[in-house]
Protein backbone atom coordinates (compact mmCIF):
# COMPACT_ATOMS: atom_id res chain seq x y z
CA UNK A 1 0.00 0.00 0.00
CA UNK A 2 1.87 3.01 -1.29
CA UNK A 3 -0.09 5.53 0.78
CA UNK A 4 1.12 3.86 3.95
CA UNK A 5 4.68 4.88 3.06
CA UNK A 6 3.83 8.44 2.05
CA UNK A 7 5.26 10.91 4.60
CA UNK A 8 2.55 13.39 3.62
CA UNK A 9 -0.14 10.99 4.89
CA UNK A 10 1.66 10.58 8.20
CA UNK A 11 2.19 14.32 8.52
CA UNK A 12 -1.47 15.01 7.82
CA UNK A 13 -2.61 12.54 10.47
CA UNK A 14 -0.28 14.09 13.05
CA UNK A 15 -1.53 17.58 12.19
CA UNK A 16 -5.11 16.39 12.70
CA UNK A 17 -4.10 14.78 16.01
CA UNK A 18 -2.55 18.02 17.25
CA UNK A 19 -5.50 20.11 16.03
CA UNK A 20 -8.00 17.89 17.85
CA UNK A 21 -6.01 18.11 21.07
CA UNK A 22 -5.51 21.86 20.95
CA UNK A 23 -9.21 22.27 20.14
CA UNK A 24 -10.09 20.21 23.22
CA UNK A 25 -7.91 22.50 25.34
CA UNK A 26 -9.50 25.63 23.90
CA UNK A 27 -13.10 24.42 24.04
CA UNK A 28 -13.27 22.84 27.47
CA UNK A 29 -12.71 24.70 30.73
CA UNK A 30 -10.42 23.00 33.22
CA UNK A 31 -9.81 23.52 36.92
CA UNK A 32 -6.86 21.50 38.27
CA UNK A 33 -7.90 19.32 41.20
CA UNK A 34 -6.22 16.92 43.56
CA UNK A 35 -2.93 15.65 42.07
CA UNK A 36 -3.02 18.18 39.22
CA UNK A 37 -2.93 21.08 41.66
CA UNK A 38 -0.06 19.50 43.57
CA UNK A 39 1.90 18.99 40.35
CA UNK A 40 1.57 22.68 39.50
CA UNK A 41 2.69 23.75 42.97
CA UNK A 42 5.72 21.48 42.77
CA UNK A 43 6.48 22.73 39.27
CA UNK A 44 6.53 26.29 40.60
CA UNK A 45 8.99 25.26 43.33
CA UNK A 46 11.22 23.57 40.76
CA UNK A 47 11.09 26.56 38.42
CA UNK A 48 12.36 28.77 41.23
CA UNK A 49 14.87 26.52 42.98
CA UNK A 50 15.45 23.43 40.84
CA UNK A 51 13.84 21.17 43.44
CA UNK A 52 10.74 20.77 45.57
CA UNK A 53 10.69 23.13 48.51
CA UNK A 54 13.18 22.01 51.16
CA UNK A 55 11.34 23.74 53.99
CA UNK A 56 10.96 21.63 57.13
CA UNK A 57 7.81 23.39 58.27
CA UNK A 58 4.58 21.51 59.07
CA UNK A 59 2.28 21.06 56.11
CA UNK A 60 5.02 21.05 53.48
CA UNK A 61 5.08 17.27 53.24
CA UNK A 62 2.28 15.08 51.93
CA UNK A 63 -0.75 14.74 54.19
CA UNK A 64 0.23 17.79 56.24
CA UNK A 65 3.52 16.33 57.47
CA UNK A 66 6.81 18.07 58.12
CA UNK A 67 8.74 18.89 54.97
CA UNK A 68 10.59 18.27 52.77
CA UNK A 69 8.73 15.95 50.41
CA UNK A 70 9.39 12.97 48.17
CA UNK A 71 5.75 11.94 47.80
CA UNK A 72 5.24 12.71 44.11
CA UNK A 73 7.62 11.13 41.62
CA UNK A 74 9.57 14.00 40.01
CA UNK A 75 9.16 13.33 36.29
CA UNK A 76 5.89 15.12 35.66
CA UNK A 77 6.51 18.11 37.99
CA UNK A 78 9.86 18.70 36.24
CA UNK A 79 8.11 18.48 32.86
CA UNK A 80 5.60 21.13 33.97
CA UNK A 81 8.39 23.24 35.46
CA UNK A 82 10.14 23.28 32.10
CA UNK A 83 6.90 24.44 30.47
CA UNK A 84 6.50 27.15 33.12
CA UNK A 85 10.02 28.45 32.57
CA UNK A 86 9.74 28.45 28.79
CA UNK A 87 6.42 30.28 28.94
CA UNK A 88 7.47 32.67 31.70
CA UNK A 89 4.68 31.72 34.12
CA UNK A 90 6.85 30.25 36.85
CA UNK A 91 5.48 32.71 39.46
CA UNK A 92 1.70 32.33 39.20
CA UNK A 93 0.30 28.82 39.26
CA UNK A 94 -3.00 29.84 37.64
CA UNK A 95 -1.15 31.46 34.77
CA UNK A 96 0.72 28.24 34.11
CA UNK A 97 -2.41 26.12 33.57
CA UNK A 98 -3.11 27.01 29.94
CA UNK A 99 0.46 26.64 28.63
CA UNK A 100 0.72 23.39 30.58
CA UNK A 101 -2.40 22.11 28.81
CA UNK A 102 -1.00 23.13 25.42
CA UNK A 103 2.16 21.20 26.33
CA UNK A 104 -0.03 18.19 27.14
CA UNK A 105 -1.61 18.48 23.68
CA UNK A 106 1.87 18.41 22.14
CA UNK A 107 2.84 15.46 24.35
CA UNK A 108 -0.34 13.66 23.29
CA UNK A 109 0.61 14.15 19.64
CA UNK A 110 4.06 12.71 20.34
CA UNK A 111 2.29 9.70 21.86
CA UNK A 112 0.26 9.29 18.66
CA UNK A 113 3.48 9.31 16.64
CA UNK A 114 5.07 6.73 18.94
CA UNK A 115 2.05 4.44 18.62
CA UNK A 116 2.48 4.60 14.85
CA UNK A 117 6.19 3.85 15.10
CA UNK A 118 5.65 0.85 17.39
CA UNK A 119 2.94 -0.47 15.05
CA UNK A 120 5.32 -0.04 12.12
CA UNK A 121 7.94 -2.16 13.88
CA UNK A 122 5.45 -4.81 15.00
CA UNK A 123 3.14 -5.15 12.00
CA UNK A 124 4.39 -3.12 9.04
CA UNK A 125 3.52 0.10 7.24
CA UNK A 126 -0.21 -0.41 6.66
CA UNK A 127 -0.90 -1.25 10.30
CA UNK A 128 1.31 1.68 11.27
CA UNK A 129 -0.95 4.11 9.43
CA UNK A 130 -4.08 2.51 10.89
CA UNK A 131 -2.61 2.77 14.40
CA UNK A 132 -1.63 6.39 13.77
CA UNK A 133 -5.14 7.26 12.58
CA UNK A 134 -6.87 5.43 15.44
CA UNK A 135 -4.66 7.08 18.04
CA UNK A 136 -5.22 10.50 16.48
CA UNK A 137 -9.02 10.38 16.83
CA UNK A 138 -9.46 8.11 19.87
CA UNK A 139 -11.54 10.24 22.28
CA UNK A 140 -9.85 8.95 25.44
CA UNK A 141 -6.39 10.01 24.29
CA UNK A 142 -7.75 13.40 23.22
CA UNK A 143 -9.43 13.76 26.60
CA UNK A 144 -6.25 12.91 28.50
CA UNK A 145 -4.24 15.33 26.36
CA UNK A 146 -6.27 18.26 27.67
CA UNK A 147 -5.80 17.69 31.41
CA UNK A 148 -2.77 17.48 33.69
CA UNK A 149 -2.03 13.84 34.52
CA UNK A 150 1.38 12.21 34.97
CA UNK A 151 0.17 9.10 33.19
CA UNK A 152 0.36 10.90 29.83
CA UNK A 153 4.10 11.34 30.26
CA UNK A 154 4.45 7.75 31.50
CA UNK A 155 2.65 6.52 28.37
CA UNK A 156 4.95 8.39 25.99
CA UNK A 157 8.09 7.21 27.80
CA UNK A 158 6.87 3.60 27.91
CA UNK A 159 6.13 3.60 24.18
CA UNK A 160 9.53 5.14 23.49
CA UNK A 161 11.20 2.38 25.49
CA UNK A 162 9.22 -0.28 23.60
CA UNK A 163 10.24 1.24 20.27
CA UNK A 164 13.91 1.20 21.28
CA UNK A 165 13.56 -2.43 22.38
CA UNK A 166 12.02 -3.36 19.03
CA UNK A 167 14.77 -1.60 17.09
CA UNK A 168 17.39 -3.79 18.76
CA UNK A 169 16.16 -6.62 16.50
CA UNK A 170 17.21 -4.69 13.40
CA UNK A 171 20.55 -3.44 14.69
CA UNK A 172 23.33 -4.65 12.40
CA UNK A 173 26.24 -3.87 14.68
CA UNK A 174 26.94 -4.20 18.38
CA UNK A 175 27.40 -0.43 18.67
CA UNK A 176 24.01 0.24 17.12
CA UNK A 177 22.33 -2.33 19.35
CA UNK A 178 23.97 -0.83 22.43
CA UNK A 179 22.66 2.58 21.43
CA UNK A 180 19.10 1.32 21.26
CA UNK A 181 19.48 -0.63 24.49
CA UNK A 182 20.85 2.43 26.28
CA UNK A 183 17.95 4.47 24.92
CA UNK A 184 15.49 1.91 26.25
CA UNK A 185 17.20 2.03 29.65
CA UNK A 186 17.13 5.82 29.90
CA UNK A 187 13.46 5.95 28.88
CA UNK A 188 12.61 3.21 31.39
CA UNK A 189 14.38 5.19 34.09
CA UNK A 190 12.49 8.35 33.16
CA UNK A 191 9.23 6.38 33.14
CA UNK A 192 10.02 5.16 36.66
CA UNK A 193 10.74 8.72 37.76
CA UNK A 194 7.33 9.66 36.39
CA UNK A 195 5.42 6.78 37.98
CA UNK A 196 7.05 4.16 40.18
CA UNK A 197 5.34 1.29 38.38
CA UNK A 198 7.26 2.33 35.25
CA UNK A 199 10.09 0.10 36.50
CA UNK A 200 7.97 -2.89 35.42
CA UNK A 201 8.77 -2.04 31.80
CA UNK A 202 12.28 -3.28 32.51
CA UNK A 203 11.25 -6.94 32.82
CA UNK A 204 9.96 -7.49 29.25
CA UNK A 205 12.76 -5.33 27.87
CA UNK A 206 15.35 -7.55 29.55
CA UNK A 207 13.94 -10.56 27.74
CA UNK A 208 13.87 -8.65 24.45
CA UNK A 209 17.42 -7.31 24.48
CA UNK A 210 18.90 -10.56 25.79
CA UNK A 211 17.43 -12.45 22.88
CA UNK A 212 17.86 -10.05 19.98
CA UNK A 213 21.08 -8.11 20.60
CA UNK A 214 23.82 -8.99 18.02
CA UNK A 215 26.29 -9.94 20.74
CA UNK A 216 23.75 -11.78 22.88
CA UNK A 217 24.97 -15.26 21.96
CA UNK A 218 28.66 -14.60 22.57
CA UNK A 219 28.36 -12.13 25.45
CA UNK A 220 24.92 -12.79 26.84
CA UNK A 221 25.39 -10.53 29.88
CA UNK A 222 26.25 -7.36 27.97
CA UNK A 223 22.75 -6.42 26.77
CA UNK A 224 20.84 -6.88 30.06
CA UNK A 225 23.68 -5.33 32.07
CA UNK A 226 23.65 -2.25 29.85
CA UNK A 227 19.87 -1.96 30.10
CA UNK A 228 19.91 -2.24 33.90
CA UNK A 229 22.86 0.13 34.25
CA UNK A 230 21.34 2.90 32.12
CA UNK A 231 18.01 2.56 33.92
CA UNK A 232 19.68 2.73 37.33
CA UNK A 233 21.92 5.66 36.38
CA UNK A 234 18.88 7.61 35.20
CA UNK A 235 17.10 7.09 38.52
CA UNK A 236 20.19 7.51 40.73
CA UNK A 237 20.34 11.35 40.96
CA UNK A 238 16.86 11.50 42.47
CA UNK A 239 17.60 8.64 44.85
CA UNK A 240 20.73 10.48 46.02
CA UNK A 241 18.69 13.66 46.46
CA UNK A 242 16.23 11.76 48.63
CA UNK A 243 19.02 10.26 50.73
CA UNK A 244 20.40 13.73 51.42
CA UNK A 245 17.09 15.53 51.91
CA UNK A 246 14.90 12.80 53.45
CA UNK A 247 17.71 11.13 55.43
CA UNK A 248 16.75 7.66 54.26
CA UNK A 249 16.64 5.33 51.30
CA UNK A 250 13.77 6.45 49.06
CA UNK A 251 14.47 5.26 45.49
CA UNK A 252 11.74 7.40 43.89
CA UNK A 253 8.79 8.13 46.17
CA UNK A 254 7.57 7.50 49.72
CA UNK A 255 3.91 7.28 48.72
CA UNK A 256 3.45 3.57 49.50
CA UNK A 257 1.90 3.96 52.96
CA UNK A 258 -0.62 6.66 52.04
CA UNK A 259 -1.49 4.81 48.81
CA UNK A 260 -2.02 1.39 50.37
CA UNK A 261 -4.04 2.50 53.39
CA UNK A 262 -6.31 4.52 51.11
CA UNK A 263 -7.61 1.26 49.65
CA UNK A 264 -7.05 -1.30 52.39
CA UNK A 265 -9.25 0.02 55.20
CA UNK A 266 -12.75 -0.85 56.50
CA UNK A 267 -14.40 2.33 55.21
CA UNK A 268 -13.23 1.83 51.62
CA UNK A 269 -14.18 -1.84 51.74
CA UNK A 270 -17.71 -0.94 52.89
CA UNK A 271 -18.31 1.66 50.16
CA UNK A 272 -21.71 0.55 48.75
CA UNK A 273 -21.34 2.26 45.35
CA UNK A 274 -17.67 1.70 44.54
CA UNK A 275 -16.22 -1.06 46.76
CA UNK A 276 -12.62 -0.43 47.83
CA UNK A 277 -12.62 3.04 46.30
CA UNK A 278 -9.41 4.80 47.33
CA UNK A 279 -9.58 7.71 49.79
CA UNK A 280 -6.97 9.91 51.43
CA UNK A 281 -6.10 8.72 54.94
CA UNK A 282 -7.54 11.74 56.78
CA UNK A 283 -10.92 10.92 55.20
CA UNK A 284 -10.94 7.48 56.85
CA UNK A 285 -12.98 7.22 60.09
CA UNK A 286 -10.84 6.41 63.12
CA UNK A 287 -7.74 8.31 61.97
CA UNK A 288 -8.22 11.32 64.27
CA UNK A 289 -5.28 10.48 66.57
CA UNK A 290 -2.91 10.19 63.61
CA UNK A 291 -4.31 13.34 62.01
CA UNK A 292 -3.47 15.30 65.17
CA UNK A 293 0.10 13.96 65.10
CA UNK A 294 0.82 14.41 61.39
CA UNK A 295 2.24 17.93 61.71
CA UNK A 296 4.97 16.49 63.95
CA UNK A 297 5.80 13.59 61.63
CA UNK A 298 7.92 13.46 58.49
CA UNK A 299 6.59 11.86 55.31
CA UNK A 300 8.57 8.62 55.82
CA UNK A 301 7.34 8.38 59.42
CA UNK A 302 3.71 8.86 58.47
CA UNK A 303 4.11 6.53 55.50
CA UNK A 304 5.59 3.79 57.67
CA UNK A 305 2.67 3.96 60.13
CA UNK A 306 0.06 3.90 57.39
CA UNK A 307 1.79 1.05 55.60
CA UNK A 308 1.69 -1.02 58.81
CA UNK A 309 -2.03 -0.28 59.12
CA UNK A 310 -2.66 -1.38 55.54
CA UNK A 311 -0.65 -4.58 55.97
CA UNK A 312 -2.45 -5.30 59.25
CA UNK A 313 -5.77 -4.93 57.45
CA UNK A 314 -4.63 -7.32 54.72
CA UNK A 315 -3.46 -9.75 57.39
CA UNK A 316 -6.91 -9.69 58.99
CA UNK A 317 -8.64 -9.87 55.60
CA UNK A 318 -6.39 -12.09 53.47
CA UNK A 319 -8.86 -12.17 50.57
CA UNK A 320 -9.04 -8.39 50.33
CA UNK A 321 -6.39 -8.12 47.57
CA UNK A 322 -8.53 -10.43 45.44
CA UNK A 323 -11.62 -8.30 46.08
CA UNK A 324 -9.66 -5.15 45.31
CA UNK A 325 -8.28 -6.62 42.08
CA UNK A 326 -11.77 -7.76 41.02
CA UNK A 327 -13.48 -4.41 41.55
CA UNK A 328 -10.59 -2.40 40.17
CA UNK A 329 -10.52 -4.59 37.07
CA UNK A 330 -14.20 -3.86 36.54
CA UNK A 331 -13.43 -0.15 36.91
CA UNK A 332 -10.49 -0.43 34.52
CA UNK A 333 -12.86 -1.93 31.93
CA UNK A 334 -15.59 0.64 32.75
CA UNK A 335 -17.89 -2.16 33.96
CA UNK A 336 -18.39 -1.12 37.59
CA UNK A 337 -21.33 1.12 36.69
CA UNK A 338 -21.83 4.75 35.75
CA UNK A 339 -21.30 6.05 39.29
CA UNK A 340 -17.70 4.82 39.24
CA UNK A 341 -16.70 6.57 36.01
CA UNK A 342 -18.68 9.67 36.97
CA UNK A 343 -16.67 9.86 40.20
CA UNK A 344 -13.40 9.39 38.33
CA UNK A 345 -14.32 12.08 35.82
CA UNK A 346 -15.16 14.53 38.59
CA UNK A 347 -11.85 13.86 40.35
CA UNK A 348 -9.99 14.66 37.11
CA UNK A 349 -12.13 17.67 36.11
CA UNK A 350 -13.50 15.88 33.04
CA UNK A 351 -17.02 16.80 31.93
CA UNK A 352 -19.51 13.95 32.27
CA UNK A 353 -20.52 13.99 28.60
CA UNK A 354 -16.89 13.76 27.49
CA UNK A 355 -16.28 10.95 29.96
CA UNK A 356 -19.31 9.07 28.62
CA UNK A 357 -18.00 9.36 25.07
CA UNK A 358 -14.67 8.03 26.30
CA UNK A 359 -16.31 5.01 27.93
CA UNK A 360 -18.20 4.03 24.77
CA UNK A 361 -15.15 4.56 22.55
CA UNK A 362 -13.09 2.38 24.93
CA UNK A 363 -15.57 -0.47 24.59
CA UNK A 364 -15.46 -0.17 20.78
CA UNK A 365 -11.67 -0.20 20.90
CA UNK A 366 -11.73 -3.34 23.07
CA UNK A 367 -13.88 -5.12 20.48
CA UNK A 368 -11.50 -4.14 17.67
CA UNK A 369 -8.48 -5.14 19.76
CA UNK A 370 -10.02 -8.53 20.55
CA UNK A 371 -10.51 -9.18 16.85
CA UNK A 372 -6.99 -8.01 16.08
CA UNK A 373 -5.45 -10.29 18.68
CA UNK A 374 -6.37 -13.35 16.58
CA UNK A 375 -4.75 -12.17 13.36
CA UNK A 376 -1.66 -13.61 11.75
CA UNK A 377 0.07 -10.24 12.14
CA UNK A 378 -0.28 -10.40 15.91
CA UNK A 379 0.81 -14.02 16.12
CA UNK A 380 3.94 -13.27 14.07
CA UNK A 381 4.94 -10.22 16.10
CA UNK A 382 7.26 -10.36 19.15
CA UNK A 383 5.32 -11.28 22.27
CA UNK A 384 7.24 -9.38 24.92
CA UNK A 385 5.59 -5.96 24.28
CA UNK A 386 2.21 -7.35 25.38
CA UNK A 387 3.59 -8.07 28.84
CA UNK A 388 3.98 -4.33 29.44
CA UNK A 389 0.27 -3.41 29.52
CA UNK A 390 -0.47 -6.53 31.56
CA UNK A 391 2.14 -5.65 34.19
CA UNK A 392 1.13 -2.00 34.33
CA UNK A 393 -2.55 -2.94 34.64
CA UNK A 394 -1.79 -5.46 37.39
CA UNK A 395 0.18 -2.85 39.31
CA UNK A 396 -2.86 -0.55 39.56
CA UNK A 397 -5.72 -3.02 39.97
CA UNK A 398 -4.18 -4.23 43.22
CA UNK A 399 -4.23 -0.71 44.65
CA UNK A 400 -6.27 2.00 42.94
CA UNK A 401 -7.95 2.60 39.58
CA UNK A 402 -9.25 5.93 38.37
CA UNK A 403 -10.18 5.91 34.70
CA UNK A 404 -9.10 6.91 32.19
CA UNK A 405 -5.82 8.20 33.68
CA UNK A 406 -4.60 4.95 35.27
CA UNK A 407 -5.46 3.07 32.08
CA UNK A 408 -3.55 5.54 29.89
CA UNK A 409 -0.46 3.31 29.35
CA UNK A 410 -2.70 0.34 28.45
CA UNK A 411 -4.94 1.85 25.77
CA UNK A 412 -2.15 2.37 23.19
CA UNK A 413 -1.54 -1.38 23.14
CA UNK A 414 -5.24 -1.94 22.47
CA UNK A 415 -4.89 0.50 19.56
CA UNK A 416 -1.97 -1.57 18.26
CA UNK A 417 -4.06 -4.75 18.30
CA UNK A 418 -6.99 -2.95 16.66
CA UNK A 419 -4.64 -1.67 13.95
CA UNK A 420 -3.45 -5.23 13.25
CA UNK A 421 -7.06 -6.29 12.81
CA UNK A 422 -7.88 -3.39 10.49
CA UNK A 423 -4.74 -3.98 8.43
CA UNK A 424 -5.67 -7.64 8.07
CA UNK A 425 -9.22 -6.71 7.03
CA UNK A 426 -7.88 -4.19 4.51
CA UNK A 427 -5.60 -6.84 3.03
CA UNK A 428 -8.57 -9.17 2.71
CA UNK A 429 -10.64 -6.52 0.94
CA UNK A 430 -7.80 -5.73 -1.47
CA UNK A 431 -7.35 -9.40 -2.20
CA UNK A 432 -11.07 -9.85 -2.84
CA UNK A 433 -11.21 -6.81 -5.09
CA UNK A 434 -8.22 -8.10 -6.98
CA UNK A 435 -10.17 -11.25 -7.93
CA UNK A 436 -13.58 -9.64 -8.50
CA UNK A 437 -14.42 -7.31 -11.42
CA UNK A 438 -15.34 -3.80 -10.42
CA UNK A 439 -18.99 -2.95 -11.10
CA UNK A 440 -19.35 -1.66 -14.67
CA UNK A 441 -15.95 -2.98 -15.73
CA UNK A 442 -15.36 -6.06 -17.90
CA UNK A 443 -12.33 -8.26 -17.62
CA UNK A 444 -11.01 -10.81 -20.06
CA UNK A 445 -11.50 -14.31 -18.71
CA UNK A 446 -8.36 -16.09 -17.58
CA UNK A 447 -7.77 -18.98 -19.96
CA UNK A 448 -8.10 -22.30 -18.22
CA UNK A 449 -5.26 -24.76 -18.38
CA UNK A 450 -5.92 -28.16 -19.96
CA UNK A 451 -5.74 -29.92 -16.61
CA UNK A 452 -8.24 -27.48 -15.19
CA UNK A 453 -10.56 -28.10 -18.14
CA UNK A 454 -10.39 -31.85 -17.61
CA UNK A 455 -11.15 -31.42 -13.90
CA UNK A 456 -14.11 -29.15 -14.68
CA UNK A 457 -15.49 -31.64 -17.18
CA UNK A 458 -15.20 -34.51 -14.70
CA UNK A 459 -17.06 -32.47 -12.09
CA UNK A 460 -19.81 -31.61 -14.57
CA UNK A 461 -20.12 -35.26 -15.59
Amino acid sequence: MKAARDPAIVAMILIVALALRVAAVQEHAYAPRNDAGSYLTLASDIAHTGDYTLSRNPGVGAGGTLGPSAYFAPGFPYFLAAVDIIDGHEVRRDGAVHPARIAMALLGTVTVALIGLVALELFGAVAGVFALALAAVYPVLIELSSILVAEDLLTALALGAVYCGLRVRRARTVASACGWIAGAGVLTGLATLTHENGILILLPLLAAVSRHAPAAKRHWLIAPALLIATTALTIAPWTIRNAVVMHGFVPVSDETGITLVGTYNPASAANPQVPYKWRIFFGIPGERPLIRQRSHLTEPQLGARLQRQALDYIGQHPLSPIDVAFHNTLRLLELEGSFAWHASATAQSIATDRAGTGVVSFWILCALALAGSFTRLTRAAPRWPWLIPLLLALSVVLVNVETPRFRAPVDPFLILLAAAGLATAAAGVRSALGRTPVVGETRDPVPARPAQLVEMRERLA
